[in-house]
């Protein structure tokens, strides 16, 4: 276990154009999961936990994870996949499973698992977008894809789908202090997530802020979007794309990440112009720094409507 702990510290430093590295789990039932080694801060045995009462049935409880009180959740049972026996008076034993403790949004969450399996690196032009009834279902947490060498499917877990699911907040919390402002009346952002629930913030908070805004889920539809908008100039006698004021991307996303996609962006010079902001969960300082190197405008953490509504107004107008 400290080896594979090793090797996941060394990797969450690495940030590659296009390249994504995936933590292998199972949770029991025969699927191999996964998840992006740069959200793991940790894998470790099973602790000792307390229970919260009436906390939502998918938490376990509470780990003391070094003096940090973090949550426990039931991945098996909050992907309806059944129950997974866990006798929590035993905490050492082999059979109760692994935690895998992530960093999303600023904050530490530990999931539960069967076993962990290993880590492998790969390009996110093999990560792929599963079919729209899995992607669209509002209760499938899958939001990617991809293929071992032995022919086995991964199921990619849009992790804030699941924390949305057992822990919502209300709109009026979420999006508090956007308005509408005439001046971003005629303006139109561009954006591109995979994750259901960031889709559905942005969306709303553009909205709220009265943005227009064209939605895609991966950073290839948006490129391909981007594409046919330039060649339109082109054909109307523009040396620019002016129907689109921003391009707000995230940074994992299957077919092209962010990061290739704003490379992409940067070396059109029908494209050039367009500011950047790069939205992404992942908070880690390598990653705003890459963004830089590749010529993002801008960074933004998910999903913080303050700073959203500040960096958009910033760059758009």
């Amino acid at each position: 276990m400290s080896t594979l702990i090793n090797e996941i510290d060394a990797r969450t430093r690495l940030a590659g154009a296009n390249q994504m590295e995936l933590l292998l789990f199972h949770l029991g039932t025969g699927e191999v999961f996964g998840i992006n080694v740069f959200k793991v801060r940790e894998v470790m045995k099973l602790p000792p936990l307390t229970r919260v009462p009436e906390a939502d049935s998918r938490v376990l409880g509470m780990a003391n994870i070094r003096g940090t009180m973090v949550p426990v959740i039931a991945l098996r049972r909050a992907l309806g996949l059944g129950e997974q026996d866990v006798d929590l008076t035993k905490p050492e034993c082999k059979e109760n499973g692994i935690l895998i403790i992530t960093e999303y949004n600023a904050s530490l969450q530990a999931f539960h698992v069967a076993a962990v399996d290993r880590i492998i690196r790969t390009s996110w032009s093999k990560i792929k977008t599963p079919p729209a009834l899995v992607r669209e279902n509002n209760k499938g947490a899958v939001t990617a894809v991809t293929m071992l060498d032995d022919s086995r499917m991964v199921l990619i877990l849009d992790v804030e789908k699941v924390l949305s699911d057992i822990c919502p907040r209300p709109d009026e919390e979420v999006y508090a202090g956007l308005d509408i402002r005439p001046e971003l009346k005629s303006k139109c952002v561009l954006f591109a997530d995979d994750s259901s629930v960031a889709r559905t913030q942005i969306r709303k908070a553009l909205e709220k802020m009265g943005i227009a805004f064209v939605q895609t889920t991966t950073g290839k539809e948006a490129w391909d979007y981007l594409t046919e908008l330039a060649e339109d100039a082109v054909k109307q006698g523009l040396p620019q794309v002016n129907r689109i004021q921003l391009i707000l991307s995230d940074i994992e996303m299957p077919d092209m990440d962010g990061f290739t996609l704003t490379k992409h962006i940067r070396s059109d010079p029908r494209l050039a112009h367009l500011p950047v902001v790069l939205h992404s969960s992942l908070t880690g300082s390598c990653n705003q720094e890459k963004g830089a190197q590749v010529g993002a405008t801008d960074y933004v953490t998910k999903f913080d409507p303050k700073e959203f509504s500040q960096k958009l107004t910033r760059y758009i107008l």
